[in-house]
């Protein structure tokens, strides 16, 4: 490994609240490699105490909290800038004005190390296609699960041996710093583009073009792997210089490459053949919309010729990811979901469909809902909120009060409560379910001001409904 940062002068600009987040891996890789690291956060002592302990051996960190200072982001080598910090940031700026090259942790991992990387990004579906990508492929290779799925790549760094290979998930944020290194993954996957982030991004194209580094830097013999039943992943062909595989649950044209399904059917198809996969059928994973979560991933492991017999066990037996659309308890009749990670109305629309479908009901969802806004729009939310719940139990928020203003124009009156915890959420959902309902987590909106982020928001709920008797 490079030992270049001996003596450095590096700024982490957002120590963040995951203990296995890019900020504390970062902080130990630079401390590790004897730089001299400063970390600059706005929260405090307290908020940030667990990470701080974490990093409490390493006498070559100091800390500023509760500010940022100008005179920091002058005189340094390196700023490592956290996902959550905004990219308009004054303090970046000065950076910029200063010359000091602005990384995240995947930048830095990546001028360290050159492993072959599959990668997934998308709108929806990164996490369950990641995860399902790692299960199919383990058996056959030595491989890494890492990224927006809870493990910076810095923090196994050390773990990673030259022949391995890394699964990565990959945010909008991780992949606008890729552009600094000119590198993008071997296998690129990209499930689908959608509306989302409006809150930090000032337009849907600059969103769409942060994820479009996942293949701007491919070579001829990298390989794209994108949605063809995505009207925006579609566009995207024609950018790539990588060669293109296709997924679809439908027939693909004889010149395309790709996996497609038919009758629950995936077939794997490339110039020279057609082969019949795996049979879906037996899928525990809920919804529509991870069909085409399993047709990626299969679509990587028939690129990697994984055997046939090994894709159908794990097929059959993936359960999905916490924290999406996951099954916590069934009490008195009453089913307990936590969709915690559904921050957009697109996901919790999708949510609202597949459990309605699947218990071949309506009207039988208590949603808690709402937070923070993220500049989306909440119409065709509220139309399936009033379709597919009996009532309604909002967190505050500004996105709240959009989600009230669209239910009052079409006269949706099942709002049971407004809340500033996950307690009086779920105990109010409690007084008003009955045997065969559904209580329902799936926001379709941020987390912050009532929660610290999505995960804590999910554990939150998690420990609410456990301790229920």
């Amino acid at each position: 490994m490079d030992n270049s940062f001996k003596d450095k002068k590096i700024v982490i600009m957002g120590l963040g609240l995951y203990e296995g987040g890019s900020g504390v891996a970062a902080a130990e890789f630079f401390a590790k490699q004897k730089a001299r690291v400063l970390i600059t956060d706005l929260r405090s002592k307290d908020e940030l105490s667990s990470q701080i302990r974490k990093l409490k051996k390493y006498k070559n960190i100091k800390y500023i909290l509760g500010s940022h200072r100008e005179e920091d982001f002058k005189n340094c080598d390196i700023v490592i800038k956290n996902p959550a910090v905004p990219k308009d940031s004054k303090y970046l700026k000065i950076a910029e004005k200063n010359n000091v090259p602005i990384h995240n942790d995947w930048s830095i991992f990546l001028t360290q190390k050159d492993n072959f990387l599959v990668a997934v990004t998308g709108t929806r579906g990164k996490s369950t296609t990641a995860t399902l990508i790692y299960e199919l492929l383990k058996k056959k290779l030595k491989i890494h699960l890492c990224g927006n799925i809870g493990v910076s790549p810095l923090a196994i760094i050390s773990k990673i041996k030259k022949e391995d290979v890394l699964m990565a998930e990959l945010s909008s944020w991780l992949l606008h710093n890729f552009k600094i290194v000119k590198k993008s993954p071997n296998i690129s996957v990209i499930t689908n583009l959608m509306p989302d982030h409006l809150d930090k991004y000032k337009s849907l194209k600059e969103y769409y073009n942060d994820k479009k580094n996942i293949f701007k830097y491919q070579k001829k013999d990298d390989i794209l792997i994108l949605n063809k039943d995505n009207k925006e992943t579609k566009k995207l062909a024609k950018e790539a210089k990588s060669d293109i595989f296709w997924f679809s649950e439908k027939a693909l044209s004889k010149k395309e490459k790709g996996v497609f399904l038919k009758e629950n059917n995936v077939y794997f198809q490339d110039k020279l053949r057609i082969i019949k996969v795996v049979n879906i059928k037996k899928t525990k994973l809920q919804g529509e919309h991870n069909k085409q979560n399993i047709l990626a991933a299969l679509c990587v492991a028939c690129i990697l010729n994984i055997k046939k017999s090994d894709l159908q066990k794990v097929v059959n037996d993936f359960s999905g990811v916490k924290n999406r659309l996951e099954f916590l308890r069934e009490l008195r009749g009453v089913k307990f979901y936590n969709d915690t990670t559904a921050t957009s109305p697109d996901a919790s629309i999708v949510a609202l469909k597949t459990l309605s479908k699947d218990f071949n009901k309506t009207k039988n969802i208590i949603l808690l809902a709402g937070g923070s806004d993220k500049k989306l729009d909440y119409k065709e939310f509220a139309k399936y909120i009033k379709r597919y719940t009996k009532s309604i139990i909002l967190f505050n928020g500004d996105a709240t009060e959009k989600i009230k203003k669209e239910l009052r124009k079409i006269k949706y009156k099942n709002i049971l409560a407004e809340v500033d915890n996950m307690e009086d959420a779920v105990s109010e959902a409690l007084k008003n379910s009955k045997k065969e309902d559904v209580v329902l987590l799936s926001p379709g909106a941020a987390s912050f001001g009532v929660f610290k982020n999505e995960f804590d928001r999910g554990d939150k709920f998690r420990a609410a409904v456990k301790k229920v008797i």
